[in-house]
């Protein structure tokens, strides 16, 4: 049997719609050395927090020993979420080579719709719009407290209908999923949040950006989704697929709701798309 490309395996390992960490012992403790975006999603931690965090740390309650397996149905255990919640979750363990395991964690029947699938939309690996809505809730906020500013961008895929039409909707999920990756991975501060409106809408929330300088990393991802050079024969805007950005930077006025900001990038993303697409185009409150 052939072995398989590591990269290949960490891909499935960060798309699995489980939780999964990689643990191994160090003097006699579990430590976790890697971590999906799953899991990190739902205890609300940047990917990178789990890298050398003792087991102890993530699992409020679990088994006397780590490496015990469940069969059909998972041991029961809870975990620690950033702001001190608990979720239960089922957890199953396969052991692996030179001291190290594979957990995997899903939210217990009861609390799989306010857990995983609130934080996570599955497809993408991204956040669920109603997750960017709380985030942006209590940043939109903060904000007005501190007298900083808030971004929202909102990027469309363009004549994504076409592409469908032509390729089918697998071809196209595998598509999106790449451009999926390629804005999430454009946004690294664990402050960002990314999510996905719908089939070939895509949210980003930041913050502490100027108006010139969140046009300007639009337009880089734009650019990044363009040199995947996914081939679009009917594009009306060249020979790959291409998407446009509508984007606000401001500081939130009081008494003004969050969802404001929203939809005046909204606004921005359509006038990018009437101007012919493949751009970014700047909105404001009004």
């Amino acid at each position: 049997m052939n072995s398989i490309d590591p990269m290949i395996l960490a891909e499935a390992l960060q798309q699995s719609p489980d939780g999964v960490a990689i643990a191994e012992y160090r003097d006699g403790h579990a430590v976790v050395t890697f971590a999906n975006t799953t899991l990190a999603a739902l205890l609300k931690q940047p990917a990178e927090w789990f890298a050398g965090r003792p087991l102890e740390e993530i699992e409020s309650e679990s088994p006397t020993d780590p490496t015990a397996t469940g069969g059909t149905v998972g041991l029961r255990v809870q975990l620690r979420t950033e702001d001190a919640a608990l979720v239960e979750c089922e957890r199953w363990a396969l052991l692996l080579p030179e001291g190290r395991m594979a957990l995997y964690y899903r939210p217990s029947s009861r609390r799989a719709p306010g857990a995983l699938a609130a934080a996570l939309e599955r497809g993408s690996g991204l956040a669920t719009p109603e997750h960017l809505r709380e985030v942006l809730r209590r940043d939109w906020s903060i904000a007005q407290r501190d007298g900083r500013t808030v971004t929202v961008m909102r990027f469309d895929v363009d004549a994504c209908a076409t592409y469908r039409e032509v390729f089918g909707r697998g071809a196209t999920e595998n598509a999106l999923r790449q451009v999926a990756r390629t804005i999430s991975s454009a946004m690294r501060r664990t402050s960002d949040v990314v999510a996905r409106f719908s089939e070939d809408h895509f949210v980003v929330l930041g913050a502490a950006m100027d108006e010139a300088n969140a046009v300007a990393y639009a337009e880089t991802i734009l650019a990044r989704i363009r040199s995947l050079a996914i081939h679009h024969p009917r594009s009306p805007t060249g020979r790959y697929l291409s998407a446009s950005a509508g984007v606000v930077t401001a500081a939130p006025p009081r008494g003004q709701a969050s969802e404001t900001i929203l939809e005046a990038a909204s606004q921005a993303l359509e006038r990018a798309k009437r101007e012919g697409g493949n751009r970014a185009a700047a909105g404001s409150l009004g």
